[in-house]
């Protein structure tokens, strides 16, 4: 005999609709936000490497490019003072200087995006202001013109080593370059987009805004002799900068007016020298 196949069911049992729910749409864990880091993303630490290693790069690049003018081969009787008043050594010094001013900005782009791991602009805070560029030109260019009067008032010194980079028409225009383009840049990204950040979140406002001018006006101070007046007069400038940036959260911002500060300052010396021609009138 053989043993009878047992038949199927029918119709299978029937699942209780939580089950038939739940099978036909299984469980999905909801996926949580990426974390966004702090910002900013970097240190102070590394805002002090960037330093060091940018008056590295200054010194060395400044040496080698006055150097390799020649100027100093063979020559016993040369005084320090003949040779920061060399025209040629001046041109040289200020090619050193942009050199460096490059490799700088190369490091601060490598440390932000290293840190922060998104762009670099967003992670600076870069935030062009699209429309409203021409109006904070407009604003550095109104500001140099205020700090200009206003300073007249003050006990400036008759001259100043600045001037000494308008030995001749030709430093006097590249100068001008250097000082609205890639000068304002570097000290904008250093200033107010690397320092002022983690000054903010450790100090707070007020003495984030006081130590980032202080740092800004301090680099300034070789080339005003140390003089308290424009030293001061460049304190508050910063001061201005550093509030526009936080404002509009804009480095880009602040970069603009600094633009327009610089550019309004060579200017006027170019309209009282004659086209940079009359560069002894530059120390009146």
């Amino acid at each position: 005999m053989s043993t009878p196949v047992n038949p199927l069911p029918d119709s299978a049992p029937e699942l209780s609709p939580a089950i038939a729910d739940q099978a036909l749409n299984p469980i999905i864990e909801p996926a949580l936000p990426p974390t966004e880091k702090r910002f900013p993303a970097w240190s102070g630490w590394d805002v002090l490497a960037i330093a060091v290693f940018g008056v590295f790069c200054l010194l060395v690049l400044i040496v080698v490019a006055v150097l390799a003018t020649g100027v100093l081969s063979g020559q016993k009787s040369l005084s320090i003072d003949d040779v920061a008043h060399n025209p040629i050594v001046i041109r040289a010094s200020l090619g050193g200087q942009a050199a460096a001013y490059l490799l700088l900005l190369l490091c601060i782009f490598v440390v932000v995006r290293s840190r922060a791991g998104q762009p670099f602009g967003r992670a600076l805070q870069w935030n062009w202001p699209g429309a409203s560029a021409a109006a904070f030109l407009a604003a550095g260019i109104v500001l140099a013109v205020v700090v200009d009067y206003l300073s007249r008032f003050l006990p400036l010194p008759k001259s100043l080593p600045i001037e000494d980079m308008f030995s001749n028409r030709a430093n006097a225009y590249l100068m001008a370059v250097f000082g609205v383009t890639l000068a304002p840049l570097l000290e904008e990204l250093f200033f107010r987009g690397l320092l002022y950040p983690v000054l903010r979140r450790g100090m707070g406002l007020v003495m984030a805004v006081l130590l980032t001018a202080v740092g800004f006006a301090g680099i300034h101070s070789v080339q005003l002799g140390y003089a308290w007046a424009p030293i001061l007069s460049i304190f508050v400038v910063g001061v201005i900068f550093t509030l526009v940036r936080e404002r509009w959260s804009s480095v880009a911002s602040s970069f603009l007016m600094h633009c327009g500060y610089n550019l309004t300052l060579f200017a006027l010396i170019w309209y009282a020298t004659g086209h940079f021609q009359h560069l002894e009138k530059a120390a009146g």
